[in-house]
C-alpha cells in the first residue's frame, strides 16, 4: 500500500491505472454464463473493461441478499479495479513473477512444452484486491454470489454435506 502511495501519490485504483496509461471502459455485453467476467485487462490496448452486465447482476443479487451498507456491496467496484490493477502491475513490473509462472508438460508423452499457470496470477490479484480495499471478506465471495445469481452450481447450498454454507469470509 505504501509503495503505491509513493509511486502514484494515491492508493485509489482509478488514478493508478490512469498514471500507468490505462483507461477504464464500461461495457454492456450480452450475459454469457460460460464467461462471467467482472473486469478484464487488455494490455495491448491499455484498457481495463468493466462488465456492467455482470456487475449489474451481482449488484442486484447483493441488494436482495445483503443488508444496506454491507461492505461487500460498497467495495465491489474498487475490488474489481484493484484486481485488474494487479494484472496491469504484473504486465509492467519486472519484480512481480506471478504472470511468469510456467509448468513444464509433455505433449504426447515426449515433447516438452511450457504452459502458463494462470492460477498464480489470479490468486495474487484476489489477495492484492482484498488488501488494497481493506476488505474483511474474501473477494471470492463475489464469484460465489454471481454463480448463485445465475443459478449455477456453488458450494453455498450445502455441498459439504452438512446443509450449511462453507463460511468463506
Amino acid at each position: 500500500m505504501q509503495t503505491l502511495r509513493q509511486r502514484f501519490g494515491t492508493e485509489e485504483p482509478e488514478p493508478c491505472l490512469r498514471q500507468l496509461g490505462y483507461r477504464i471502459e464500461e461495457e454492456n455485453p450480452e450475459l454469457m454464463l460460460h464467461f462471467l467476467y467482472m473486469g478484464l485487462t487488455v494490455p495491448d490496448e491499455h484498457k481495463v473493461c468493466l462488465n456492467r452486465t455482470v456487475l449489474g447482476v451481482l449488484e442486484q443479487y447483493m441488494h436482495t441478499h445483503l443488508p444496506a451498507g454491507d461492505p461487500q456491496r460498497e467495495k465491489l467496484r474498487d475490488i474489481v479495479l484493484y484486481h485488474e490493477l494487479f494484472h496491469v502491475l504484473e504486465e509492467t513490473s519486472e519484480g512481480i513473477y506471478t504472470r511468469r509462472v510456467y509448468a513444464t508438460r509433455k505433449l504426447l508423452g515426449c515433447i516438452p512444452w511450457k504452459s502458463k499457470v494462470e492460477a498464480a496470477s489470479e490468486i495474487g490479484a484476489v489477495h492484492f484486491s482484498k488488501l488494497m480495499a481493506r476488505a474483511e471478506f474474501s473477494p471470492c465471495l463475489y464469484t460465489r454470489y454471481l454463480l448463485a445469481a445465475t443459478n449455477q452450481k456453488t458450494d453455498m447450498d450445502g455441498a459439504y454435506g452438512d446443509g450449511k454454507e462453507s463460511g468463506w469470509r
